[in-house]
């Protein structure tokens, strides 16, 4: 498979994990402002944490100078200059699927450019200003239907592990994050047995395990929630399970490309692993929550910069005549091409 063709597929599935996220965070935010009661509430406690989620809280204040709901759900939804907007991701993966229309199934082609057509038609923005919880719960359908159609057309090779890899490593990230963010909240529930701990349910819902959670675990406990997202291999949002899935999918990878010895990518992957699988929650908390969680982010990081420079950056390398002279890439080049696909589409777009 060519370097281009792999990193193509990888970032499509990125983008419409993370314009997936986005449409659950903006969902349960929403729901968590009609529990805890619209009158009297300081918009900005709800809305804040997300934007520290999708790390646009410094984009977000060039613009507006308080923190509201309307703007915020503008801002994250459909604002075209926002290159995190949950637009620009449906539009990203769409332009990445467009580079590689000939290697993947027409059914996975149609399910993302008729998801790209809605959230850019007249449609869509009449949906999302006047039924918001409509839009967000459309990008999700579609990001099941993409999922689906994924898993019953695409041949268990190459282009299947780059799409598990894609996919796995985006949910993570945005699960560390969405566990950030509650890193500053008690761990202790209020006194009165029937009183419902509104952020930790809100996690909980954010990330579709409500209901996981509730069948194994009685009492919305706030260090159990945190291990359930963060150790459970069982549940295939946790951060463990993405990371053995990662493994798995770049296990095959490593073998197709008949890497000797132990590459990068997976010795990163396989370390983080091992260590989520003998940690405990206790440990996770005498470090603190946050501690924790920036240096899995890291190490998540790593692994994706490793992906790059042994699938893409490497196989571009060794393709090249050698008397050429071969340039060093620049750091971050990793998620700088597909800011550049983006940004190419926008300019067209805006012609």
């Amino acid at each position: 498979m060519l370097s281009r063709v792999a990193d193509s597929i990888y970032w499509m599935a990125r983008y419409v994990e993370r314009a997936e996220n986005l449409s659950r965070l903006l969902l349960s935010t929403q729901d968590l402002l009609l529990d805890a009661g619209a009158e009297g509430v300081d918009e900005a406690q709800f809305w804040q944490p997300l934007l520290a989620t999708t790390g646009d809280e410094e984009a977000y204040s060039k613009l507006h100078k308080k923190i509201k709901g309307k703007d915020v759900v503008e801002f994250l939804a459909l604002r075209a200059d926002n290159p995190n907007s949950m637009l620009n991701s449906i539009r990203a993966a769409r332009e990445n699927a467009r580079t590689v229309r000939d290697q993947i199934s027409d059914e996975i082609w149609e399910s993302l450019n008729s998801l790209r057509l809605f959230v850019e038609s007249a449609e869509g923005k009449t949906t999302h200003r006047m039924q918001s919880a409509a839009f967000y719960e459309r990008v999700l359908r579609g990001s099941y239907q993409f999922q689906g159609i994924a898993d019953s057309t695409t041949p268990r090779g190459e282009i299947w592990h780059f799409l598990r890899l894609g996919t796995c490593l985006e949910r993570a990230d945005k699960m560390s994050r969405l566990l950030d963010t509650c890193s500053g909240l008690s761990l202790e529930l209020p006194p009165h047995a029937q009183a419902r701990p509104l952020r930790w349910a809100a996690l909980l819902r954010s990330c579709s395990a409500w209901h996981a959670f509730q069948a194994q675990h009685r009492r919305l406990d706030p260090s159990r929630i945190i291990a359930y997202l963060l150790l459970d291999e069982t549940f295939p949002r946790s951060i463990a399970c993405c990371v053995a899935e990662a493994q798995a999918a770049l296990q095959s990878l490593c073998d197709d490309a008949g890497l000797q010895g132990m590459p990068a990518p997976l010795r990163h992957v396989g370390r983080l692993r091992a260590d989520l699988a003998y940690t405990t929650v206790e440990e996770v908390l005498a470090t603190g929550l946050h501690e924790y969680i920036d240096d899995l982010q890291s190490r998540l990081n790593q692994i994706g910069e490793a992906i790059f420079q042994t699938f893409v950056q490497h196989s571009e390398v060794s393709q090249l005549p050698e008397e050429a002279p071969v340039e060093s890439t620049a750091s971050g080049a990793y998620h700088a091409h597909a800011d550049e696909d983006l940004q190419v589409q926008q300019q067209q777009q805006q012609q």
